[in-house]
């Protein structure tokens, strides 16, 4: 009975020790987050990012964190669906953001590209067009959408016939 006692009264103590320690600033979060992305240690870099955007809702600097988070399901996931979730997130919160653009082409590259979708690409490219109409990425969703489903290899040939006849 002492000895469970003992364990209860040191787990308590430890929970209070452990509870008043400092809690780190965004930057020291984003320090943290950018040396696991240098160390490769991807899981624990978007562990951390998603810990920055529960604790700094209001950060200045939340599109970015989004945009860098869907970066990393994308690229050392392979995780094209959550990478979009993130980045539908980030242009219903951001629409101003230079990152909210991005994300809206990127959104329908993967749909096209690597999910295979291409109804929901011809949806996000329109959307992108929509939203965006006078952005320098406007012209490539256009050919986009002009290209979707084609086999790139196809369109290689049609562009060197094309050139040839000219």
């Amino acid at each position: 009975m002492k000895a469970l006692s003992r364990l209860f009264i040191l787990l308590v103590l430890l929970g209070f020790l452990t509870s008043c320690g400092e809690k780190m600033t965004e930057q020291q979060m984003r320090a943290m987050a950018l040396d696991y992305e240098n160390k490769e240690q991807w899981e624990k870099a978007i562990e951390t990012y998603e810990k920055i955007l529960k604790t700094y809702k209001d950060s200045p600097k939340a599109d970015e964190t989004l945009y860098k988070l869907g970066s990393l399901y994308v690229n050392h996931k392979q995780d094209f669906e959550k990478s979009i979730s993130i980045y539908k997130q980030l242009i219903e919160k951001y629409p101003q953001s230079q990152y909210a653009v991005k994300s809206a082409f990127m959104i329908g590259y993967w749909y096209a590209n690597n999910i295979q979708d291409l109804d929901k690409a011809q949806q996000a490219y329109e959307s992108f067009l929509e939203n965006y109409p006078d952005h320098e990425l406007a012209a490539s969703v256009e050919w986009e959408l002009n290209h979707l489903g084609q086999d790139i290899s196809s369109i290689e040939l049609d562009l060197q016939a094309d050139s040839l006849a000219n």
